[in-house]
C-alpha cells in the first residue's frame, strides 16, 4: 500500500494547474471593451432613471406634469449615463474587463528601467 502526498506534483496535478490564457486579437479585445462600456452606461442609466423616479413620486402630482418634459428628461440622463461611461466614471467597464479579458502581457523598454546612480552624481538636487 502507497501513501499519497499531496504536495508531490504528479501528472494529475500538472493537468489541474492554470495554463495560461491565449493572447487575444485586436478586434475582440475592442469588443469587449465597447460591450463593457455600453453595459457601464445601461447601469448609470438605470440608476439615474430610479433616482428620477424617486423624485417624481415625491413631488406633488397635481396632474399637471407634463409627460413629454419627463421624456426629455430620461433622453438626457441617457446622453448623461453614456457619457459617465465613456470616461468610465463608476469602474463599472473596468472591473468587467478585468473579470473577462486576459491580462496584457507587461511591454518594458529600455526608458523605464532605472539604474542606480552612485557617487556625486546621485546627490544633484538643490537646497
Amino acid at each position: 500500500m502507497s501513501t499519497i502526498d499531496p504536495l508531490q506534483a504528479g501528472p494529475a496535478a500538472a493537468a489541474t494547474e492554470a495554463a495560461p490564457a491565449p493572447a487575444m486579437d485586436a478586434a475582440t479585445r475592442a469588443r469587449a471593451e465597447k460591450a463593457a462600456v455600453q453595459f457601464e452606461g445601461y447601469m448609470i442609466a438605470e440608476m439615474l432613471k430610479q433616482t428620477r423616479q424617486g423624485l417624481r413620486e415625491l413631488a406633488a402630482d397635481d396632474g399637471t406634469r407634463d409627460r413629454s418634459r419627463d421624456d426629455l428628461q430620461d433622453m438626457a440622463d441617457r446622453a448623461v449615463a453614456d457619457a459617465m461611461a465613456g470616461s468610465r466614471a463608476f469602474g463599472i467597464a473596468d472591473a468587467l474587463l478585468r473579470q473577462v479579458l486576459p491580462p496584457e502581457p507587461l511591454k518594458t523598454s529600455a526608458a523605464a528601467v532605472a539604474l542606480p546612480v552612485s557617487g556625486a552624481a546621485a546627490d544633484t538636487r538643490t537646497r
